[in-house]
């Protein structure tokens, strides 16, 4: 089994491929909920089925900050929303994670008295997929 190495991996942002490269993130992650619960008969301690929810793709990532270009997606004042794709591929060979119709959930813009200006965004994806 291949380990995966942080650094090898990249992220790619869009709304049509090709998509362009987001530069210089330090951090990233995705992550998919079902929202499973226990289905339980009146009298029984044991449950009698797992019911599957609705399913949410979140994540987030961080990145130096260098331009305005993911600030404006968040739309301040705007009517919607901008949608978009990301990308996480790891590796030259291995697997592409794909979170499609991505919205800005929250934005955050890091001023440090003596070191990088970052900035850091939750997003929530409508779907997500896995190819290897």
């Amino acid at each position: 089994m291949t380990v995966f190495k942080g650094w090898n991996a990249q992220i790619y942002f869009g709304t049509i491929s090709p998509y362009s490269q987001i530069g210089y993130a330090d951090s990233a992650s995705v992550e998919v909920s079902t929202n499973i619960e226990p289905f339980y008969a009146i009298g029984s301690r044991q449950s009698v089925q797992i019911v599957e929810g609705n399913e949410e793709v979140t994540g987030s990532f961080s990145r130096a900050w260098i331009d305005i270009g993911y600030l404006s997606l968040l739309a301040p004042g705007n009517v919607a929303l901008t949608e978009f794709d990301l990308v996480f591929q790891i590796g030259a060979n291995g697997p592409k994670v794909y979170c499609y119709d991505c919205k800005f959930e929250r934005g955050a813009l890091d001023i440090p008295q003596d070191g990088i200006l970052k900035e850091d965004y939750d997003f929530q994806a409508a779907r997500v997929a896995v190819v290897a």
